[in-house]
């Protein structure tokens, strides 16, 4: 007995490169405190020498599963360019075609330093695929920096990095088309309902919710619909899924129709529509520029009506089908876990500018394509009285 226990301070002693010669994985650390456990529990067993030996394994234990959780060195340097085409995409995302698109803006982007003094300096790369990780899964910053074998504050630091050069091309990759491309839009539009229903559509437009970490501040005023705290997504889409407007951050709680007017889109809205339309749903206004289905007012509802409902809702579908493509490739969407409303919003618009990055580049992904619907879009309960500070492109 007095073996096992001197092993176990030993063990304790060790340095954590030597722990990991005697436990090279979690399941050697059960197994010692399983052992543990059944000494003690042995009914001849002295207590004192019980309290010493539970006391000796459960520090081994815990100075094991900390040595246990080591970074993966050479990473970067060693396994990532060995992924297939179909795995890269997978763990990041995007195709290395479009990551290599976006990590040369970056590298040339005064969001990417030139020289870092005195210690390693993470490459224009590395950082994207840092980015990358983040935002488009759910693994925490602390997986992410043990992969990449740095620290969690250069995850930290990398997806600022990128967050802010992504807001500083957001002008020019969410944008408003020419005239001819929204006559090409109309056309497209017209064909997703049969070459019936409205004739004028240019693009759709919607809200979507996008769950965040309870804030600290205003809670109430956060709280969806669905019961937990969000900020709103308002997006305007073409019928290819571009986005051609984006504007976030207002709290959950807030009605479709009173996002949209506070948003920076609906001042400008007249010039840039012109005698064409886009169209939302019930929860929208009528206006010269917005179009909207008719309602179901019983025996008043006549067929042609209704028609014109199926052919309205076949084409403003775009606007939920974009949400769910955006939120499917970039996971990190179904919940942001930061405390930071404003860093919310940032990995919000990231997402949009790299979706239409990778919609440009006809940087698709197969396993979306058939299933790409979301139903957490809208908000058409009254909302209370809130203000927000609005972030928007368009």
């Amino acid at each position: 007995m007095a073996d096992v226990v001197q092993l176990g301070m030993e063990i304790v002693e060790d340095d954590e490169s030597e722990v990991r010669v005697l436990c090279e994985s979690r399941k050697n650390v059960a197994d010692i405190v399983l052992l543990a456990m059944e000494i003690v529990e042995d009914d001849e067993s002295d207590d004192e020498f019980d309290a010493e030996l539970e006391a000796a394994f459960a520090l081994a234990a815990c100075k094991l599963l900390r040595a246990d959780r080591n970074r993966v060195s050479g990473y970067f340097q060693n396994v990532t360019s060995r992924y297939f085409d179909f795995e890269f995409k997978k763990l990041f995302r995007l195709s290395r075609e479009t990551c290599d698109l976006v990590c040369e803006r970056f590298s040339r982007s005064s969001s990417y330093p030139k020289a870092v003094s005195g210690r390693r300096q993470i490459s224009a790369e590395e950082t994207i695929l840092i980015a990358l990780s983040y935002i488009g899964n759910r693994s925490s910053m602390n997986s992410v920096a043990d992969r990449f074998d740095v620290t969690e504050s250069s995850v930290v630091l990398c997806l600022r990095r990128v967050l802010d050069f992504l807001m500083d091309i957001s002008d020019e990759v969410i944008a408003w088309p020419d005239d001819a491309e929204l006559a090409r839009s109309k056309t497209r539009f017209l064909s997703k309902s049969g070459g019936k229903g409205p004739r004028n559509t240019v693009g759709c437009t919607d809200g979507s919710h996008v769950e965040i970490a309870k804030p600290e501040d205003s809670t109430a005023s956060y709280i969806s619909r669905k019961k937990w705290p969000s900020i709103i997504l308002q997006g305007i889409c073409n019928d290819q899924n571009k986005f051609l407007d984006v504007f976030i951050e207002f709290p959950g709680s807030a009605h479709d129709a009173r996002v949209l007017k506070e948003s920076p889109f609906f001042a400008e809205a007249t010039s840039k529509c012109g005698d064409d339309c886009i169209l939302g749903d019930s929860a929208y206004p009528l206006l010269p520029w917005l179009s909207t289905p008719y309602r179901d007012n019983g025996s008043s509802f006549t067929s042609w009506k209704k028609k014109f409902n199926k052919y309205h809702s076949q084409q403003r579908v775009a606007i939920e089908n974009t949400f769910g493509l955006v939120k499917q490739r970039f996971r990190r969407l179904y919940l942001i876990d930061v405390k930071s409303i404003l860093q919310c919003c940032k990995i919000v618009m990231g997402a949009c500018v790299l979706h239409n990055l990778c919609n440009a580049e006809r940087d698709f992904m197969a396993e979306l394509a058939d299933n790409p619907h979301i139903d957490d879009v809208g908000n058409n309960d009254e909302d209370i009285g809130i203000t927000s500070p609005a972030f928007s492109e368009s």
